[in-house]
């Protein structure tokens, strides 16, 4: 990977070279032709930006066609005027038919590269994501925590006979929340809601953020009766007004949606997301 990430860079700084030495030539050529010359070597030093822009947004074959055309039209040019009134091509006219080309690689060599390098920073990117277990916002475990825990849990409870709960906690009315609040707000909302969760529950139960919209996952070491105290003191707790408080300057009603499901071996054989599916199911009953 290093030296992928090398090898474009290089690619990078040997386009912009190019590019540059390229622009400085043709401004050379236009800054020393002959008066009589001077125009059509102004025309080409604009068809020479033109090719450029096409090269640095991308639309690689029209920018080569671009480039190409217009070669092939200045040698057109310069032979009729040679083979019609006898002119003779002066050395430094010989200069346009390599310029364009040359700034048209150079800056495709630089995009590329530079595309090259964004790709490997998105891979990497997401390779970083996939290794993180932590949700930044809450500072709870995420949801691919919750994955790897739950077939861990699931080994365990069955190997020592004992109930497995899984409890999703949403909030209700989350785009309207989002609409009314700032972002910030929003925020210390979600953040208010994992700590209430986290205290309403006991040490050893497990608490996970779903996502950056407030959703919570609980792992219970209980069966279905013992989840419903454990729901009801969790709404107890939110529907407080005190609870969250301070997070605006007017009060915020918080509601949620809860729905707890009791793994069952039969049913889902270790399938953990069809497991946390079935959850989320039960959460449009919570009406």
């Amino acid at each position: 990977m290093v030296k992928k990430r090398a090898t474009g860079y290089l690619f990078q700084d040997i386009g912009i070279f190019l590019l540059l030495a390229s622009i400085l030539a043709s401004t050379l050529v236009v800054a020393n032709v002959e008066q009589e010359l001077f125009l059509e070597s102004i025309i080409m030093l604009l068809a020479v930006f033109v090719a450029i822009l096409f090269a640095a947004f991308k639309m690689d074959s029209i920018a080569v066609i671009v480039a190409g055309f217009q070669i092939l039209a200045y040698a057109a040019y310069k032979l009729f005027t040679v083979y019609s009134y006898g002119k003779q091509i002066d050395g430094i006219c010989y200069a346009w038919l390599l310029l364009p080309l040359i700034a048209v690689a150079s800056m495709l060599m630089f995009v590329n590269g530079s595309q090259r390098t964004e790709t490997e920073n998105d891979v990497l990117k997401e390779q970083v994501e996939e290794l993180v277990m932590v949700n930044a916002l809450t500072g709870l475990y995420n949801l691919r925590s919750l994955y790897n825990d739950l077939q861990k849990q699931i080994a365990y409870t069955e190997r020592n006979g004992l109930p497995l709960s899984l409890m999703i906690i949403k909030l209700r009315y989350e785009p309207e929340l989002k609409r009314v609040l700032s972002r910030s707000h929003y925020e210390a909302l979600i953040q208010k809601l994992a700590e209430t969760v986290v205290d309403a529950v006991r040490l050893e139960d497990r608490i996970y953020s779903l996502d950056n919209n407030g959703s919570v996952g609980v792992l219970l070491t209980c069966d279905q009766a013992g989840t419903t105290y454990v729901e009801k003191r969790i709404k107890s707790r939110i529907q407080d007004r005190a609870t969250f408080s301070g997070i605006t300057d007017n009060s915020i009603i918080v509601e949620v949606k809860i729905a707890t499901v009791q793994y069952n071996k039969e049913e889902y054989d270790k399938d953990v997301m069809r497991f946390k599916q079935k959850v989320e199911n039960e959460l449009q009953y919570d009406v």
